[in-house]
């Protein structure tokens, strides 16, 4: 046996004549409660590895601990984050001195920008939070398909507002940016659990090229999404000095994004990349259109307050195209590594 690194190499073994053996590590026998006789899985991977799982896989609770007493309080939050989306399943917050008032509130806080965490115990100088969430319960797609829908309803009921609807149908838009966060939260936390775990990654009936995917795409959405807010902000600020002109830029470029971003999603596993290929350009032509617009802006003599709303919102949607050409691209190339075939030199 040859130990480079981390990597035993051992010898191919021949038994009965024709059947190759080898034989596996003690001691990763033993931390599975292993024996002989026992069944085991076998799963080629597409990289020409070899991959062996125990039949029973034992269930590893991932636990971090956060003494506030060694690092700034401030960045408590920070910390928190850093653990859910690692796929921590325990968090334990302590301090000696008491864990303070606003370090709880944090605590609530991080609770409520999350999904699936609970606190179990709850002292007055340790707080344990646990996950009570599968993360092969919810499938990736699930929540990118929750996330455009909190993205373009947003959009369009702050595009009704200025049509006329009542101002509160966007009173909630920083609840709605929160919940598009909470799903990027949750999707880079089951990414990363699926990279740490063989058995997570086929639950969720992807691989970790496919999971690193969806992560990027997450983060896509969820820019879109902070864009949407800023639109929504914008709107129930300003609505009085922002000139609502349907059929012109930069109004006129946000059904282009809508129906190119519905088209997009709903391509997501399709084999058809013409149809990504088309929303791709229709989306660089307007990004092109919102462009010019801009600079006309610029030289503009119109109304100061006027030009600037109309300039922000301009930029809005612009960059809202722009992420949406990246979701493009990061779609065909999911689609075009599918069809790669893997072969010897």
């Amino acid at each position: 046996m040859e130990i480079l690194g981390n990597i035993e190499y051992r010898k191919l073994q021949v038994t009965g004549g024709s059947t190759f053996i080898v034989s596996l590590p003690k001691k990763w026998i033993k931390s599975n409660n292993l024996s002989s006789g026992d069944v085991v899985g076998v799963e080629c991977l597409a990289s020409g590895e070899v991959q062996i799982t125990p039949h029973e896989v034992k269930q590893i609770r991932r636990s971090v601990s956060i003494d506030l007493s060694k690092y700034p309080k401030s960045a408590l939050y920070d910390y928190l984050i850093g653990a859910y989306v690692s796929g921590a399943d325990v968090i334990n917050v302590s301090m000696k001195e008491g864990i303070p008032i606003q370090q709880k509130r944090i605590v609530r806080r991080f609770l409520r920008d999350t999904r699936g965490m609970e606190i179990s115990e709850d002292e007055d100088k340790k707080i344990s939070i646990i996950s009570l969430l599968n993360p092969n319960e919810l499938p990736l797609q699930t929540s990118l398909n929750r996330m455009y829908l909190l993205v373009t309803s947003l959009v369009e009921d702050t595009l009704g507002v200025l049509s006329g609807d009542d101002r509160d149908t966007i009173s909630d838009y920083e609840d709605r940016e929160r919940q598009i966060d909470a799903r990027r939260l949750l999707i880079d936390r089951q990414v990363a659990m699926a990279l740490h775990s063989p058995q997570i990654e086929r639950g969720l009936g992807i691989d970790r090229y496919q999971a690193m995917e969806h992560a990027v795409m997450a983060h896509y959405l969820e820019r879109m999404g902070d864009h949407a807010q800023t639109f929504a902000s914008l709107v129930a600020d300003e609505q009085n000095n922002i000139e609502f002109e349907e059929n012109q830029m930069p109004m006129a470029a946000i059904p282009i994004w809508l129906s190119s971003l519905r088209a997009i999603i709903r391509n997501t596993y399709s084999k058809d990349i013409s149809v990504l290929i088309k929303a791709k350009q229709d989306l660089a032509k307007a990004t092109i259109d919102l462009e010019q617009h801009e600079n006309d802006l610029m030289s503009s003599r119109a109304r100061a307050t006027s030009v600037l709303s109309e300039f922000r919102i301009s930029e809005i949607v612009r960059r809202l195209c722009g992420y949406s050409i990246d979701l493009t691209e990061t779609l065909i190339n999911m689609l075009i590594a599918g069809k790669t075939e893997a072969s010897d030199k």
